[in-house]
């Protein structure tokens, strides 16, 4: 599969973001897990940088699940990451596969990375025959998955916290 291109506004300029195996770019495996950890290495979730940086390194398979795309620009610096993998919840381990880790940088989000890279996944685990791709996530990401043509399946509660289980059927996503 090429390389998505993405034409990002910028201020005063135009960024270009390939979307690409993280597995291409191993050197980057700790940029992207610090991405992660500064988002979400916090209470309830781990707290330790070394190990959102061992997942990500995990989860940066290349022909099979675990996989990770990176949204990097013509420097190579990354704009955001999304990986697939089999289950994401325990709770639901019946259903497969599960986006992973989507996260775009916070002075890029609403400019299109993120869903660029989410459409990149999906076509990709499509070509794969993982039809449909799961996710589960918090309020705060509904709109965002929505937005970009997933459903909502179900909400459960998991030690106190709403967690919402959207799904895509497709293949290819709407762009």
């Amino acid at each position: 599969m090429e390389a998505d291109v993405l034409r990002v506004a910028g201020v005063g300029s135009q960024a270009v973001w390939h979307v690409e195996l993280l597995a291409d770019h191993p050197a980057l495996i700790p940029a992207v897990g610090e991405l992660r950890w500064r988002d979400w290495g916090h209470a309830p979730e781990r707290e330790d940088l070394s190990w959102w940086v061992d997942v990500t390194g995990r989860e940066s398979g290349r022909d099979e699940l675990p996989v990770t795309f990176v949204a990097l620009d013509s420097d190579g610096g990354i704009a955001g990451a999304v990986g697939l993998g089999q289950f994401d919840p325990a709770e639901r381990e019946d259903r497969s596969p599960w986006v992973l880790g989507m996260i775009v940088a916070p002075d890029l989000r609403g400019q299109g990375a993120g869903r660029q890279l989410l459409d990149h996944l999906c076509r990709w685990a499509g070509e794969r025959g993982h039809d449909p791709v799961w996710v589960a996530t918090g309020d705060y990401a509904v709109g965002f998955y929505r937005h970009c043509g997933w459903q909502v399946a179900e909400t459960f509660d998991r030690s106190g916290e709403q967690v919402i289980v959207l799904t895509y059927r497709g293949g290819k996503h709407a762009a």
